[in-house]
């Protein structure tokens, strides 16, 4: 009783026991070395070292080989020695590979529908002969199998119009074409991410929309809950549904739409944005960018005017703006249509930002970076000596204008119109309504600048 059943202490004078002891040492060690090999060989992936010079070669992705007219391997010098360097030169293409591969069309699909078209044309002028020069030879000529299935189709034989129905890569495709003008950058982003992820998830390099199951993306949110926000959540669904709903619009898909009917989880109450303590802000005041001046105005921007970081990011020197002695950025691009704005700012973020504008060229980033590199670099910092807390970032900043706006008790339209949220709900304020002077912005901006902490 009590025996353990599954240890045996191994047996050093008996030859066989001795073997196994060898040949276990002996697969640990080649399975050992098998990992280490292919690890060292993923790491430097696609690279070949021709003299002291790394280049890029790899075959070319199936779902590439239209774009790249019939040349299977993809060879390009990355003109560097240095390993790193030319493994981050390896992953920008490969980054951009995925990207074509992700907006590509599906050329038989095309061809087929095509097909159809011209088939059923020359079907309705010449009923009784319109198929006699279209031979099995001549068929394949044309487009392969889809141009079998088209003339199957048309003809009467088999209807094979199921084998070419819209894919989701291609609605998000036609979502884009048809909203990107009126859409953010970022909204045409995230629903072009949020497809990604969804295909991912399923381990499909794309699907019919009519293929889609309730249960597939039943699946897809339980997976998603257990590490994202439930307004994440429901901001994917939603931007799924949105293709969907399209799709079905232009005759591409019918029935119920399977981003329909899920219920998510969750409370968003412990993921809000939290403001960072006086003392958090003392340190950041005393030690951020100290001697980086570009960066440490980027940072006083987001905590004296509350715009999110990628607002700023997107500024270029036609952005900052001086009308009748007021300072002021104008934000063109944001989160949503009432993120466009001016947004009045201090004398001195007024003169360093057109300091700063001069050196630039007309359409030039102010400060080099793209929104998301920049909340990485602010994210970093906070984590090593701010606070480890998700709920704080350079977001917080924004939390913490609107709560100064508040307690200097300005009008809350005015509050909307400087951070870029919904204003005017009413047929006289958001419809016919041009909104506020720059000067009375500025006048409500000095009230909130007092309450802020800096």
């Amino acid at each position: 009783m009590g025996q353990n059943l599954h240890h045996t202490d191994p047996d050093l004078n008996n030859p066989v026991s001795c073997r196994n002891i060898r040949r276990s040492v002996n697969i640990t060690v080649y399975k050992n070395d098998y990992i280490s090999d292919y690890m060292a060989n993923r790491e430097n992936q696609y690279l070949k070292l021709r003299g002291n010079i790394w280049w890029y070669q790899r075959r070319v992705p199936t779902a590439l080989r239209e774009r790249f007219k019939g040349e299977t391997i993809i060879s390009q010098s990355l003109n560097t020695g240095d390993i790193r360097e030319a493994r981050a030169k390896r992953d920008i293409i490969n980054g951009k590979l995925e990207e074509q591969k992700f907006n590509s069309f599906n050329p038989d699909r095309h061809r087929f529908l095509e097909l159809v078209q011209e088939f059923t044309y020359e079907k309705d002028r010449n009923p009784e002969d319109w198929d006699v020069p279209l031979d099995g030879r001549r068929l394949r000529r044309m487009g392969g199998e889809a141009a079998v299935d088209a003339y199957s189709t048309v003809n009467g034989y088999e209807d094979k119009r199921y084998k070419y129905r819209m894919t989701l890569k291609e609605g998000v495709e036609a979502w884009t074409r048809k909203f990107k003008a009126t859409k953010t950058t970022d909204t045409v982003s995230k629903i072009k991410k949020t497809a990604y992820d969804f295909l991912e998830f399923l381990n499909l390099y794309d699907i019919q929309l009519a293929e889609i199951t309730n249960r597939q993306v039943h699946d897809f949110i339980e997976v998603q809950q257990a590490t994202k926000a439930k307004a994440t959540v429901l901001g994917k669904l939603s931007r799924l549904r949105s293709v969907w709903t399209y799709c079905k619009s232009l005759g591409e898909v019918t029935g119920e739409s399977p981003f329909d009917g899920h219920i998510v989880v969750g409370s968003d109450e412990g993921n809000k944005k939290q403001p960072f303590t006086v003392e958090e802000m003392t340190w950041i005041k005393n030690n951020v960018a100290t001697d980086d001046p570009v960066k440490r105005l980027l940072l006083e921007l987001g905590v004296f005017t509350g715009c999110r970081i990628s607002e700023l990011c997107n500024l270029t020197p036609e952005h900052v703006i001086n009308r009748d002695g007021v300072s002021a950025i104008f934000i063109e691009e944001g989160k949503t249509s009432a993120a466009t704005r001016l947004v009045p700012v201090t004398d001195d973020l007024g003169e360093r930002l057109e300091a700063l504008a001069e050196k630039k060229t007309t359409g030039e980033r102010l400060f080099g970076i793209e929104g998301k590199d920049a909340s990485r670099w602010f994210s970093r910092i906070k984590t090593e000596h701010i606070s480890t807390d998700s709920a704080k970032s350079f977001h917080s900043f924004r939390v913490m204008f609107a709560t100064a706006m508040q307690q200097a008790e300005v009008e809350e339209l005015k509050a909307a119109a400087i951070i870029g949220h919904k204003r005017g709900n009413t047929m006289t304020y958001g419809y016919y309504s041009k909104g506020y002077e720059l000067k009375q912005l500025k006048e409500a901006y000095d009230k909130c600048v007092k309450r802020i902490n800096w």
